[in-house]
């Protein structure tokens, strides 16, 4: 797929005067269904790179609800920290939501990083197209979680194909970004018995992993490179670049962050290294299975079955890359793509 036959539907771009609230909302494709991605808060430089990252992030959004099974499209919006969200966040969080109502349906946000289930409340008293929202509030809260849960699939797919492991047991995992999801993963990789490192640019919380289940915090700085058999990015994008495909010792790159490679180049350079790199959208798409049952009314078990098909498919897309001496990459994104364009074709 050529990256310009596939271009985005909508950008909109927002600022309130009043309350100084500046952001963006990226849509992709609705060719499955309404554009759904999370609400992202963040402190971009400016609103230029706040636009390219809400088109990058809302175009793997398609990839992941596509080849995730949902009848969803994909969308972002992103928001620029200018650190005056502490004061008046809820009031500045209606000013996203009225935002979001003005597109009619079109997209559909839940949580991201920087924001919260409590974020959501406050969008949903402005419209309806929100999901995530705290229980109490009849959303279905945070989704970390089952971002981590697929993530771990896929680790543990990608390590039989990779390394003949039938398990975890043993395996030597370093999670950069232990937030939400990573910390959520770092549980879940403890429990499978793997040896995890840590790191994360806000030491505290990798001191609590360290406490509660005894695994190592390690310095940030150059963790990438350190003696693993997975890398699991699990922070902003962008943590593997040319330098650190060239140096990871790592078989195994799998992990929660979106967008962890700079540019596709590095796919094929991690691919000359005979390192195995599980595709984001294909790891990670536990948080909109979760998220999107809400927009889709789908039951408890239809989600767990979705849950558990994300695992299998992770392990398939890996064996077929192998056997036809492609990139993961490419036959992940074939493979969402078949379900898109089978959608516009039946239009």
């Amino acid at each position: 797929m050529l990256e310009q036959e596939f271009v985005h539907e909508q950008l909109k771009v927002f600022r309130d005067p009043e309350t100084g609230v500046t952001g963006a909302i990226g849509i992709h494709s609705t060719a499955l269904g309404p554009a759904m991605g999370g609400l992202r808060l963040f402190a971009y430089p400016g609103l230029e790179e706040a636009i390219v990252d809400v088109l990058r992030l809302s175009r793997a959004m398609s990839f992941k609800s596509a080849a995730a099974g949902l009848d969803l499209g994909g969308g972002k919006a992103v928001l620029v920290d200018d650190g005056r969200w502490n004061g008046a966040r809820h009031e500045r969080m209606r000013v996203v939501g009225r935002a979001i109502e003005e597109l009619e349906g079109r997209y559909v946000t839940a949580e991201d990083v920087g924001t919260t289930p409590l974020d959501m409340d406050a969008i949903g008293e402005v419209t309806r197209h929100v999901a995530g929202a705290s229980p109490s509030h009849g959303g279905s809260g945070d989704p970390s979680p089952f971002t981590a849960r697929t993530v771990f699939a896929s680790i543990e797919g990608a390590a039989r194909v990779r390394l003949g492991r039938p398990s975890l047991e043993g395996l030597r995992v370093g999670v950069q970004g232990v937030g939400n999801v990573g910390s959520a993963l770092v549980r879940l990789l403890s429990a499978a018995g793997a040896e995890v490192s840590v790191t994360d640019a806000d030491p505290a919380r990798a001191e609590v992993l360290v406490e509660q289940l005894g695994v190592v915090a390690q310095p940030l700085d150059g963790f990438a490179l350190r003696e693993f058999d997975v890398f699991a990015p699990c922070a902003l994008g962008g943590a593997i670049g040319p330098a650190e495909a060239a140096g990871l010792t790592a078989a195994i790159v799998a992990g929660a962050a979106n967008n962890p490679l700079s540019d596709r180049e590095v796919a094929r350079s991690l691919a000359e290294r005979d390192i195995l790199y599980v595709p984001d959208f294909i790891a990670n798409c536990g948080g909109i299975i979760h998220v999107g049952a809400e927009v889709l009314t789908l039951a408890e078990q239809e989600v767990e079955d979705l849950l558990a098909a994300a695992g299998d498919r992770s392990e398939h897309i890996l064996l077929r890359a192998r056997e036809t001496g492609r990139l993961p990459l490419e036959v992940a994104e074939e493979y969402a793509l078949a379900r898109i364009d089978a959608a516009v074709s039946a239009s």
